[in-house]
């Protein structure tokens, strides 16, 4: 049997090329295609799907018809977003209100994630997952539906487990036949230096975060937020009714994921105002594909994030 410690580092490694947390959260490489420089204004355009084993577009979500979804609190007024209004109301700062009320009748939510990535430059498999998220006290539970870690399961609630991440393995994963669950701290140097995000940044509101200090600084004139152009309702592949969409030129230093700076595209459900799909791209192309779609408002509470209950045999 092996060490403790090999093992360790064997979950860690299979971890590394699929945590995250979008979000990209949230504080949420079209195969390398270069982005000419009279396009930088211009959403990115869709490439062929990647070749996996399951198309993601068929892929269950993991929903459970059986929980009792939760009612959003409507917004009865919202504030018309003006392309030429300035202050209070200007639609950069409308976009980023809308968000962060809806985000706040929402305690806990579901949503399937689906996410490509460029890390320490290797371009990673499309992988689509079931991401559970409840706000107080900050829980995760994430479930890998399609890729190489089909199966692997890890939950983390803050403040619980000594604060690491709890993992359930997959069949595929070497050393799964002598330990089943493993226990790893999110900010472990194997993980971190594979993964663009932790796990503690997972979730809706992290993306929210990232975008409202976005437009705060363009607020205050910082150089370091650079430019954010809203570019209206546009349609994306993804969805079947138009998005908001929002342009931003990241200037190196804005972003330590982005040393030499790059262009993000922001997009927004018109109506419940979430931020739905975030895409990336550095002077290489596309680094980061975060899309949030199936969202459900649910009730969850302390057994959903519980390894012992939930992984109980």
């Amino acid at each position: 049997m092996p060490s403790m410690g090999w093992t360790r580092r064997i979950v860690a490694i299979a971890l590394v090329c699929w945590l995250a947390g979008c979000s990209e959260f949230s504080r949420h490489r079209f195969g390398g295609v270069r982005r000419s420089a009279d396009a930088e204004e211009g959403p990115p355009k869709s490439a062929p799907a990647l070749a996996i084993g399951k198309p993601p577009a068929v892929v269950n979500p993991g929903i459970d018809p059986n929980v009792k979804p939760a009612t959003f609190v409507p917004d009865l007024n919202p504030p018309p977003i003006d392309p030429n209004a300035q202050g209070l109301q200007h639609p950069l700062r409308v976009l980023y209100e809308r968000a962060s009320r809806r985000h706040a009748t929402m305690d806990s939510y579901i949503f399937r994630f689906k996410r490509r990535e460029v890390v320490q430059g290797k371009k990673t498999p499309e992988e689509v997952m079931q991401v559970k998220v409840r706000c107080d006290p900050y829980s995760v539970y994430i479930k890998c539906l399609v890729g190489e870690g089909k199966d692997r399961e890890v939950i983390y609630v803050q403040g619980k487990n000594n604060n690491k991440m709890q993992v359930l393995l997959s069949p595929n994963d070497f050393g799964s036949s002598f330990i089943k669950r493993q226990s790893i701290a999110p900010d472990d140097p194997l993980v971190r230096s594979k993964s663009r995000y932790p796990i503690t940044e997972t979730g809706l509101g992290m993306m929210i975060d990232h975008f409202g200090r976005q437009v705060v600084g363009i607020e205050k004139g910082d150089p370091l937020a650079g430019t954010v152009k809203y570019l209206g309702q546009l349609e994306r592949p993804e969805f079947t009714a138009k998005v908001e969409a929002v342009y931003q030129a990241v200037p190196a230093g804005n972003d330590p994921t982005l040393p030499k700076g790059g262009h993000r595209w922001w997009f927004f459900d018109a109506g419940s105002g979430l931020p739905v799909l975030r895409i990336t791209h550095d002077a290489t192309g596309e680094v980061e594909y975060y899309l949030h779609d199936h969202i459900q408002a649910v009730r969850l509470d302390d057994v959903d994030f519980n390894p012992d209950r939930t992984w109980r045999k």
